[in-house]
């Protein structure tokens, strides 16, 4: 065995890292934006990734055999695709009865390598039909206490004691005096902690060489560390993006080891490079079977959208134009809004419209990009601010908490009562906006934002809606999850009125007509909200309207609503309601081309829609813009409602019922364990089927292959998600539709010709 100054000198610290940037990061609950749960993977292929997961994470990233056959049974998967689906996987001929052999295989098993930690193995090697041992919780439950209270927001009344200080350098002091360890058997474990190094680098580097761990697998080795506590490790990436400390997925995972070399006194035989058998989540049937139903979908798709003919869809002046974020919930109530009038026309575009802007401190943009100006707007007076502070501090204290229930708890009865009942409803928020935002800038973000909706300023009709969405829920921490993703897991109220008034500006109007860009004058743009619990739109900032106007939309937007039917409004209201609304679910599309491709279709919810007019973009700059922003927004929403329904227990959040706040940030499912990523089940299963179909991204594209080719030449990251098969991209150039494959070739779908 090594000496350990000559381990710690060649300490992985390659490995170390790339271990660290598999873990994707987690946002907190008051603006919970949806992440590519594999998004450190992608520069793998998704079988790669997925026979990795098995490995180190228990990660299941298909779908059981069983669904698939239920699939099967029921059409939704057809033979011609299992035949596709064999032939583009294996590269070998299909066979000749492709659905027998799909039937045949899905009962088949595999075996699978796992990586072990010192706790996994203990409880492995130690269990048995009476009892078994559980170090693997006990060590999650430990970490999960002192991350919690380290990086509480506020929740807690009691601090941690050296919060000034690393993560690392705090949990080594609170370690160091902790009994809690050593009474479950943990001997010496104080001793040990107190003698780990100062920095989380040397702790790693002498823990490495404590377990012994070979070389060639330190990196999966420690990625499955991560693994073990993947709700705390992908808190720590969020941190650290948000610049809030460094190395901080490196701290938690020098806490990690030091619990497994805690362990390796009663861990008798362990050997880091020992592997365990376990039933493999990934079989060449199961992913077959996956590629067929994307395939059947896809093909599907294509035919509907073939039947349609994009046409010059603005050839008249229309007598409204309404603007709407891509998100799927947005195609049903477009469809239902155009059905009013044949003079409606709406426009699909990134929820937060261009203005890539922040509220106070939270950012109203795509977590992709970063605020470039700021946007205020007072909610609450500043003098009454150390009240609510002082009052939410009684209500949360230890000993205080008992006092306050006992003076405001029939108060809060009644309010209970008046929210039960729906006499308590809550307004929509309008707080005054103010900004200061140069002239030049202004025109700028009104030009760039016309143009890549592919609206032509002068054919704008006399009343443009710009349409935010947002989500009412009471008594939900995940209610940001069910907000606007483009807009950072907000509303987008505050984008939309930003977009109207400068679009309404006449400073703003006069610099664009000596650009040539003239806005007619009488032109109108309103700022609304679309309540997507309810399906009604809410206007904001409509005091350009005449009286005939207003009474005119009002009358088309509350006729959308009627044809939706929808019964959200007591879902909104009721504390108790658990699936107030479906928010992304069945999503399994994208499409960029003319609305005439798709107006009128009903695609069920399930496809974002961007208008694109490849005609108008003949530099690519707008389809640039559109596969490196939205698409790969689209692709994280798609994934992570993926992961969440083929592996809740990792990817998603379990139980909502059962959930805790924790550090007002996160949620535990019940009150201990790892901080929970993912969607809860609720928003994926109606408690008899599931609700959402896991599908990867299936991205139609209205433009020439060879614009398309460029961009992803230019663009690693959407060619990785391309060609590693995270996505599926599929072109519609000339009447035709050209699937794209993983080795850059495209594939004529002869089936789906445009008439």
């Amino acid at each position: 065995m090594k000496s350990m100054p000559e381990f710690a000198t060649e300490a992985p610290a390659r490995a170390i890292e790339a271990a660290c940037k598999r873990i994707p990061p987690l946002w907190p609950l008051q603006n919970f934006v949806a992440v590519n749960p594999f998004l450190g993977l992608t520069e793998r292929r998704f079988p790669d990734a997925a026979r990795l997961h098995d490995q180190v994470g228990r990660g299941a990233m298909l779908m059981p055999a069983e669904y698939y056959r239920k699939r099967l049974d029921a059409g939704a998967i057809r033979e011609e695709q299992i035949a596709e689906a064999y032939a583009e996987y294996t590269g070998m001929e299909a066979p000749v009865d492709p659905k027998r052999w799909l039937e045949a295989d899905l009962a088949r098993t595999a075996e699978s390598s796992r990586i072990l930690t010192v706790a996994d193995w203990i409880d492995h090697t130690r269990f048995d039909q009476t009892r078994g041992t559980d170090w693997a919780g006990l060590v999650t439950d430990e970490i999960s206490k002192w991350c919690s209270s380290y990086f509480d927001h506020g929740q807690s009344v009691w601090a941690m004691p050296r919060r000034d200080e690393s993560l690392y350098l705090a949990w080594k002091h609170a370690a160091s005096i902790d009994l809690n360890p050593e009474i479950y058997g943990l001997r010496g474990f104080r001793s040990l902690m107190r003698a780990l190094p100062e920095t989380e680098d040397a702790a790693i580097a002498l823990l490495l060489f404590l377990l012994d761990v070979p070389g060639e697998e330190v990196e999966d080795y420690l990625h499955r560390q991560l693994m073990s506590i993947f709700g705390w490790s992908a808190w720590a990436a969020y941190q650290e993006r948000q610049g809030a400390g460094e190395n901080l997925v490196r701290q938690v995972l020098a806490i990690r080891l030091a619990y497994d070399a805690g362990l390796l006194a009663i861990g008798a035989g362990y050997r880091a490079s020992r592997r365990v058998s376990a039933p493999s989540t990934f079989t060449s049937a199961r992913y077959v079977a996956q590629l067929a139903a994307e395939g059947s979908f896809r093909s599907d798709l294509a035919a509907r959208l073939a039947g349609k003919t994009a046409g010059e869809t603005r050839a008249t002046r229309k007598r409204l134009q309404a603007v709407f974020c891509i998100d799927v919930r947005s195609e049903g109530y477009r469809r239902a809004l155009e059905a009013q009038d044949e003079g409606i026309e709406t426009i699909g575009f990134a929820g937060f419209f261009g203005m890539a802007v922040a509220f106070g401190e939270t950012a109203r943009c795509p977590v992709l990009i970063s605020p470039r100006y700021t946007v205020a707007g007072e909610k609450t007076e500043p003098e009454t601010k150390w009240l609510a502070g002082a009052w939410s501090k009684l209500r949360g204290s230890a000993t205080a908490c008992f006092p306050y229930v006992e003076s405001a708890g029939l108060g809060y009865g009644i309010a209970i009562v008046k929210r039960l009942l729906g006499w308590a409803e809550k307004p929509v928020e309008k707080p005054a906006l103010s900004w200061q935002i140069p002239l030049e800038a202004r025109v700028q973000l009104v030009a760039d934002a016309l143009r890549n909706m592919s609206l032509d300023p002068g054919k704008l009709a006399p009343v443009v809606l710009i349409c935010g969405h947002g989500s009412r829920t009471e008594n939900n921490p995940y209610g940001s999850s069910l907000d606007c993703g483009a807009c950072g897991g907000h509303k987008g109220d505050v984008n939309a009125r930003l977009a109207a008034a400068l679009m309404n500006d006449p400073e703003v109007r006069e610099e664009l007509r000596r650009r040539n860009l003239a806005i007619p004058e009488d032109t109108v743009f309103v700022a609304g909200l679309h309540v997507t619990t309810t399906n009604q739109v809410v206007l904001l900032d409509a005091d350009g309207l005449t009286a005939g106007q207003r009474t005119e939309l009002q009358g088309w937007l509350q006729g959308a609503s009627e044809r939706l039917g929808s019964d959200g409004l007591q879902r909104s209201r009721d504390w108790s309601e658990v699936r107030p609304e479906w928010g992304l679910a069945g999503n399994a599309a994208f499409i960029a081309a003319p609305r005439s491709r798709t107006r009128s279709l009903d695609l069920g919810g399930r496809a974002f829609l961007h208008d694109y007019d490849a005609a108008a973009d003949a530099d690519g700059s707008v389809l640039s813009l559109i596969l490196t922003a939205p698409v790969v927004v689209a692709s994280w929403i798609n994934l992570q409602y993926y992961g969440s329904t083929v592996n809740n227990e990792l990817f998603g959040s379990g139980n909502k019922a059962l959930h805790n706040v924790v550090g007002r940030f996160g949620v535990w499912e019940g009150n201990a364990g790892d901080l929970r990523t993912g969607l809860p089940m609720q928003s994926l299963h109606d408690g008899t089927d599931w609700v959402h179909e896991p599908l990867r991204l299936q991205v139609f594209v209205e433009a020439p292959r060879a614009r398309i080719d460029g961009v992803l030449e230019a663009h690693a990251q959407v060619r990785e998600l391309v060609e590693n098969e995270w996505i599926r991209l599929i072109a519609m150039e000339g009447g035709d539709f050209y699937d794209r494959r993983a080795e850059g070739r495209w594939r004529k779908m002869v089936e789906c010709t445009s008439a």
